[in-house]
């Protein structure tokens, strides 16, 4: 008998979305559609680049098909990238020197940065209180603590819209499309059978994971190594990221005028952090995505059963899901229960401006459609992944989900999760660079965990390439 992961069955209100879609894309093409075919003189046609898999394109297909019925003249594509956000970004970069561009592409801030260095997007501001395809009510409106209604701009979550305009460059050069934040994901059964509690502070994390290595100390013969590891966390970036966010250290900034660089990482505070880390690390607390042979997710090992707990995307949820025992989410640690830090990530929208003041238009009002209440909270329901606004809280699509979803679901454990979580979520600065940066940090982290480099060669070497990096692009 076929086994399926509890999380992917969803309420059919969410799951027809995607069953309808307008024929599956199959296998990811091999380039996008550039828009250089030819409609009819009458029709706009509007080009839309994303890093989507197969089921989440069906969704995305589905919306457009939906979208261009209910819009007389009017044919948005969508068209899948090969790859990540860095080869979509790639490719953004290659065909803004033919002209083969879309309207609209997903992207993360750090692209845009590079984009707006092309000067080939567009300050989407205008669009935002445009009489004719600006924010209308019924794209979604909520009401705060006190009784204020929120529209528009005011009605998606601030740290999710703010990351668009946190540039050198003023303007809204991107908006929010779906977001995701890190969370802890647990063996429900080895700690309801250990009788451990699940932290809440780093401190008791690693009192926790001092715990588990005691309580599991057989090592495998054939390589030394031990069977079950307390806490693997899927991305060495984010951890060095959010701990120096939550400690308050210096990791990158915007303030020149305080720091002659926007790559501050190289301080004493962030030496004494890795300290520590190596320390934990060391003493087989822990391991990162880094630090596993080929780079394999620790998730991986966590469904297995060979790690006990896993910090990872809750727009990866289905990857730390199991038949194997029941899997338990919580938010991640923090230094300060009191002072809540959480990664915001995931993919944000922007337009390029070797596009019509038509074709802008139609991509503006197709985002206004798939950023809608319903629209959007459909579609986190289905992957994973938060809304961005406020009202999709306040949906029927996420009431109905959360009422007619089992309590075991780990798709519901997590939109629980993230409701709670609306206020605490932190961006990093942007600018050219900022990318490098954060690839940078993560490989640092690992080459300390692992002792191929001491802590003052790794943060040596990754501000070098930092500088390097601008200095090649000025």
């Amino acid at each position: 008998m076929m086994k399926f992961r509890k999380s992917m069955m969803l309420p059919l209100s969410v799951a027809s979305l995607i069953l309808t879609a307008c024929g599956g894309q199959g296998t990811p093409a091999k380039s996008a559609d550039s828009g250089t075919s030819t409609p009819s003189s009458d029709t706009v046609r509007v080009v839309f680049w994303h890093t989507l898999g197969d089921v989440k394109a069906g969704y995305l297909d589905n919306l457009a098909s939906k979208f261009n019925k209910e819009h007389e003249n009017v044919e948005v594509v969508c068209s899948q990238v090969t790859g990540s956000y860095d080869d979509l970004q790639s490719m953004i970069l290659t065909n803004s020197a033919t002209g083969g561009l879309p309207t609209m592409s997903f992207c993360y801030p750090d692209n845009v940065a590079e984009y707006l260095d092309r000067n080939i997007v567009v300050d989407m501001t205008p669009y935002l209180s445009d009489a004719e395809v600006g924010f209308k009510d019924s794209d979604g409106a909520s009401t705060d603590a006190r009784g204020n209604k929120r529209v528009g701009a005011d009605d998606f979550l601030p740290a999710f819209w703010d990351e668009g305009h946190e540039f050198e460059t003023e303007g809204q050069f991107c908006v929010p499309f779906s977001k995701s934040t890190e969370a802890l994901f647990y063996n429900k059964d080895k700690f309801d059978a250990m009788g451990y509690s699940v932290p809440t502070t780093w401190q008791e994390m690693w009192e926790l994971c001092r715990t588990i290595r005691n309580d599991f100390p057989d090592k495998d013969q054939k390589t030394n190594d031990y069977k079950v590891y307390p806490l693997g966390y899927d991305s060495d970036e984010n951890l060095f990221i959010t701990l120096c966010e939550q400690n308050g250290f210096d990791y990158t900034t915007n303030d020149l005028e305080a720091h002659r660089s926007h790559f501050i990482f190289n301080n004493d505070d962030v030496k004494g952090m890795l300290s520590e880390l190596k320390g934990y690390y060391d003493d087989a607390l822990f391991k990162t995505k880094g630090t596993t042979a080929n780079s394999t997710y620790t998730s991986s090992a966590f469904t297995a059963g060979d790690i006990l707990m896993s910090i990872g995307s809750t727009g990866g949820t289905t990857y730390q899901d199991t038949d194997n025992f029941t899997v338990g989410v919580a938010s991640l640690p923090c230094v300060d229960r009191e002072e809540p830090a959480f990664v915001s990530q995931g993919p944000d929208i922007c337009f390029y401006n070797r596009s019509s003041q038509a074709e802008l238009k139609v991509a503006w009002e197709f985002y206004r459609y798939i950023s809608s209440a319903g629209n959007n909270a459909s579609y986190g329901l289905a992957t994973g992944y938060q809304p961005v606004r406020y009202s999709s809280y306040e949906s029927d699509a996420y009431s109905k989900f959360l009422d007619s979803t089992d309590d075991d679901d780990l798709m519901k454990k997590v939109a629980i999760l993230c409701q709670g979580l609306q206020e605490s979520y932190f961006t990093s600065p942007v600018f050219l660079g900022s990318a490098t940066a954060r690839n940078e940090v993560g490989a640092a982290l690992a080459s300390v965990l692992l002792g191929e480099k001491t802590i003052d060669k790794a943060l040596d070497d990754a501000l070098s390439t930092c500088v390097n990096s601008v200095r090649q692009r000025s």
